[in-house]
């Protein structure tokens, strides 16, 4: 056997040798390759999460309750029914409701559609609240109210409309427009716009097309077209018009 073998024959005896580097060797691998796979499963149970962009997360009860805003959407879209079963709708361009406590949805960019006398009226408003409770809408500011028929009406401020009674209240001025010729401008009204029965609580004057008035107060079916005034009331008739 020449040197060169002998020499790797005896490297070979002292790598197999008890206690040498072969015997470390594997004792450094039964600590390392656990570990390892351990890693790899770690990386590949988590990393469907780490290529998600979105967070997730739990938010304590206490946290909501203290949050400044519970709930903003942005073209906002409610629908309900009215006292008949018939649809009507509430849109807006923003709402915020400011805690689960509170029933008012504060709206921006309002108008809304329901159904009256078989056709499609509209209502249009810059800004005011909506009570998920007592589905009635509250408009501080103007409104504006289309029948879809024969006449339109409008309010200056304080306005109530109860979208499932239909009944509009208003604290501020009213006008009612018709395309019968029957126009009136009135203060502190209540107006029942399913069966149009009004009644005024504040100044009221107007025009038929017989002449003009003006009473304290006024009571009115413009169904069947009669009219009640109360104090102070004035009538004045144009010449010609009854014959």
């Amino acid at each position: 056997m020449s040197v060169l073998a002998e020499q790797q024959r005896s490297r070979r005896q002292h790598f197999a040798a008890p206690g040498g580097s072969h015997d470390r060797l594997i004792r450094l691998l039964r600590v390392l390759l656990p570990a390892i796979v351990g890693m790899l499963v770690a990386i590949l149970a988590f990393s469907p999460f780490t290529e998600n962009r979105e967070l997730s997360f739990l938010l304590a009860k206490d946290a909501v309750d203290v949050a400044p805003e519970r709930m903003r959407v942005s073209e906002a879209l409610y629908r309900g029914e009215d006292s008949k079963g018939q649809p009507f709708s509430i849109r807006a361009g923003s709402a915020i409701q400011k805690s689960s406590k509170d029933p008012l949805l504060q709206m921006r960019d309002l108008s809304a559609s329901l159904f009256l006398d078989g056709s499609r009226a509209s209502i249009l408003a810059g800004q005011g609240a909506y009570d998920l409770d007592k589905e009635v809408m509250r408009i501080d500011g103007p409104l504006t109210f289309d029948s879809g028929g024969d006449y339109r009406a409008s309010a200056s401020s304080d306005t109530r409309f109860d979208m499932v009674r239909k009944i509009m209240r208003v604290g501020g001025n009213f006008s009612y427009i018709s395309d019968k010729g029957f126009d009136l401008t009135a203060s502190n009204v209540e107006f029942y716009v399913d069966d149009r029965r009004l009644e005024s609580f504040g100044p009221v004057s107007g025009k038929t097309r017989i002449g003009t008035f003006s009473a304290n107060k006024l009571r009115a079916d413009l169904n069947a077209r009669t009219v009640t005034l109360a104090g102070n009331a004035q009538l004045r008739i144009n010449q010609g018009t009854i014959r």
